[in-house]
């Protein structure tokens, strides 16, 4: 092969790769444009779902005494929670690598709302399985168990509780108030739920026990202030799906 046409294959063969490198670069750029939008997008639904929760958890306290408005109001945010849910569902379906688990938490929970059930237990899983460090997957996981009582679904609720109290290392007040709260769900779970009044005994006492180890006292008079609240009249505590991963820092 002369030399000419030698350079001339050389000089063939860096335009393609260099064609090859662009053509990977602009679509690396496009992806990582495309990932930007959808979290924005993503961010943005899951604020409104958060919102709407919280207006549909103050109509039930405003307008408790008047079925017919909280009835035609609850409509409304039923479908705009529907909207939503379904903007949420898809976004975090794009990228789910992308969702932290307390989004996947508040997708579930949302679902709950909605009444898609098998979707909220999709959810919750994805929830615990993108949860770190272990205290936090505790907390999906304990989620997922108040999740499961209503659907009659003891036994699995049940061993979901015992693996979030596994999941919680340390003796630090976090811990202990995570531990706490966590009895505390489960007791309500059992006697709304399971309708054994013995077991949910045996877990407010140990409820009792953790948040009086916590050594913060303005945590742990909280604490205690609420569990006796739920000892006293636990038919007049609301349970539902323990919408939050972030517990209280400051425990």
């Amino acid at each position: 092969m002369e030399t000419k046409d030698l350079l001339t294959l050389i000089i063939s063969i860096a335009a393609f790769c260099l064609s090859i490198y662009a053509t990977v670069r602009t679509r690396r750029k496009e992806s990582d444009e495309r990932q930007r939008t959808v979290r924005g997008q993503l961010t943005d639904v899951l604020g409104k779902l958060t919102a709407l929760q919280l207006e549909g958890a103050k109509l039930q306290h405003d307008a408790k005494d008047d079925p017919n408005y909280l009835q035609a109001v609850g409509n409304v945010l039923g479908q705009q929670n529907g909207l939503l849910l379904d903007q949420a569902v898809y976004l975090s379906d794009q990228y789910p690598s992308l969702v932290t688990a307390y989004e996947f938490n508040t997708i579930a929970l949302a679902n709950v709302n909605a009444g898609n059930f098998l979707l909220a237990d999709k959810y919750y899983r994805h929830a615990i399985d993108g949860a770190t460090p272990d205290i936090y997957k505790s907390q999906a996981t304990r989620s997922y168990a108040v999740f499961l009582y209503p659907q009659g679904r003891l036994n699995e609720g049940r061993e979901n509780f015992r693996r979030a109290l596994d999941l919680v290392k340390g003796e630090d007040n976090f811990a202990r108030w995570t531990k706490g709260f966590t009895y505390q769900m489960w007791a309500l779970s059992e006697y709304h739920h399971a309708h054994s009044p013995e077991r949910a005994n045996e877990y407010f006492e140990n409820a009792r026990k953790e948040y009086a180890s916590i050594d913060a006292e303005a945590v742990r008079n909280n604490a205690i202030a609420s569990l006796d609240a739920a000892w006293r009249s636990p038919a007049s505590q609301r349970l539902v799906p323990d919408a939050s991963l972030a517990d209280r820092r400051g425990a």
